[in-house]
């Protein structure tokens, strides 16, 4: 078995009662079966107040936020009674894991981690240097839990396992695409749909007119409005977009931004990298790299629409913590529901204005 992590993996350590959006406030959290079954034989005090505060529905059991959002066992300061009362081993798994991710492929294990956590996009995104990944021997260990895929699933079809072998080669190929700085941003997202594009083997490609780019911004804000919306930052960051690009021309506030000193290519080239790592190997299981490509270009350019509204509110300035911010209330909303990535991908590979073409015309 492989481990494979990206360089700052290691670097992560969670910052506590010092972060300012805490992944305990205002997302529901899941209570695994042994946790559970744990948490209620619990005796004493805290062993009531963890029953009274433990909700059942549908056989899936989750800890009653306060009416603020807050998980129940936050304290005043920002920390958790559960660790402070029973210690960092009765966490559930939930709670153990962000904000890490797991996807699991042939004798590989690759675990990276989410920038739906401030400190994450902070290690990301104050690091100029170019993202990389080692590779851990492990034993078989045989582990199995929720955040794994499925340890007996096969690639999508018998007859594609010379491709899923290949799968690895195409992504550092596609990765090396997005890294090579002696090209603009721009230019190797280019050249990396058309890789990506060239791999799925795509080959209608009627002769369509590209569209206005405020069309195009409306099938994005259409597509993300279909989704169920959990956050009520995210809520309130897309209608400041749309209600800005309503008074303003789409084109001429993304060229003053991209002429800005503001504007940093190497952020963007983190996200894509962060994108690509995380959903290529997808493909692994239904053989779409097309789509995990797409799912990226499109993810880049919601973001940057984001930036673009955010560098004009504040008065033409874009710093590393409105990049974080921005990744992070993104990837808050769209990444931690399989729900919400599996309709989008659906949305992405079907409809016409995101396919490669009008993506790159979008660029």
């Amino acid at each position: 078995m492989i481990l494979r992590v990206p360089s700052y993996y290691k670097t992560f350590q969670c910052i506590a009662d010092k972060c300012e959006h805490s992944c305990c406030i205002g997302w529901e959290i899941d209570i695994d079966e042994d946790s559970y079954d744990y948490y209620m034989g619990i005796e004493g005090a805290f062993g009531e107040r963890l029953k009274e505060q433990t909700v059942t529905e549908d056989e899936e059991h989750s800890f009653v936020l306060r009416k603020n959002g807050w998980c129940p066992f936050l304290d005043q300061n920002k920390l958790c009674d559960i660790y402070s009362e029973l210690g960092e081993e009765a966490l559930c798994e939930v709670c153990t894991e962000y904000p890490r991710f797991v996807v699991e492929y042939g004798d590989v294990r690759e675990k990276s981690l989410s920038v739906s956590c401030e400190e994450v996009g902070r290690i990301i995104f104050s690091d100029e240097g170019k993202m990389s990944y080692e590779d851990i021997e492990l034993p078989d260990l045989g582990i199995e839990d929720e955040f794994y895929e499925d340890e007996e699933e096969e690639p999508f079809e018998e007859d594609m396992e010379e491709f899923c072998s290949h799968l690895e080669e195409y992504r550092t190929q596609a990765v090396a695409i997005l890294q090579n700085r002696e090209k603009s941003i721009d230019d190797r997202i280019r050249e990396y749909l058309k890789f990506c594009e060239k791999l799925q083997n795509v080959v209608e490609n009627p002769e369509e007119e590209l569209w206005e780019p405020m069309e195009y911004f409306h099938v994005r804000m259409e597509t993300f409005d279909e989704l169920e919306n959990v956050n009520e930052e995210w809520m309130e960051v897309k209608q400041r977009v749309r209600d800005f690009f309503e008074t303003h021309s789409y084109t001429e506030a993304l060229e003053e931004y991209k002429k800005s000193g503001d504007y940093n290519e190497i952020w963007y080239e983190h996200i894509l990298v962060y994108f690509t790592y995380r959903y290529f190997m997808r493909a692994w299981y239904d053989g779409n790299v097309l789509a995990k490509a797409q799912f990226a270009i499109v993810g880049f350019l919601v973001i940057r629409d984001m930036d673009i509204v955010r560098y004009f509110a504040n008065g033409k300035s874009f710093k590393l913590d409105d990049r974080i911010a921005n990744a992070r209330i993104f990837s808050r909303e769209v990444e931690h529901s399989e729900e919400t990535l599996e309709i989008l991908e659906d949305d992405i590979s079907f409809d016409e204005a995101f396919h490669v073409k009008h993506l790159l015309g979008q660029i």
